[in-house]
């Protein structure tokens, strides 16, 4: 019949395990390869979202220097209305009704009593309040 020599054997069990190896190679070979392309999405994915992010942060750093741009401008303008209305104070120190509103907040009226036994408008008390307000800081 058929005679097997131990060195048939032996070739034939190395073949076998060279096989075995290489289909083993193989598939850890196509394992790694999936798990390259799952992370090549992932860093894809993380590196949209990075840009996405410096896009809203630029965004956000031009409406921040808009938005202090508008704050320097209102603090200009309230400066300028603020100088006029102690402007106003100055001239009008003198006068009567002024003398009777300093004695009136010296008893210890408030600017809406006063504001009503002087028959001022909202504005002038709000005027009153922040000429008050100067005052006591002075």
């Amino acid at each position: 019949m058929f005679e097997v020599s131990l060195l048939d054997s032996l070739l034939l069990v190395v073949g076998l395990a060279l096989f075995a190896v290489a289909i083993a190679t193989a598939t850890l070979v196509l394992r790694q390869g999936r798990r390259v392309d799952r992370l090549a999405r992932e860093l894809h994915a993380e590196r949209r979202a990075r840009e996405e992010l410096a896009r809203d942060l630029g965004a956000l750093l031009a409406c921040s220097r808009e938005i202090g741009s508008h704050v320097r401008a209102q603090d200009r303008r309230q400066k300028a209305v603020m100088e006029r209305v102690e402007e106003i104070a100055d001239a009008m120190e003198e006068a009567p009704a002024l003398k009777h509103v300093e004695r009136l907040l010296e008893d210890g009226l408030g600017v809406e009593q006063i504001r009503r036994v002087c028959e001022l408008s909202q504005g002038e008390a709000r005027l009153l309040e922040r000429w008050k307000q100067q005052r006591r800081v002075a």
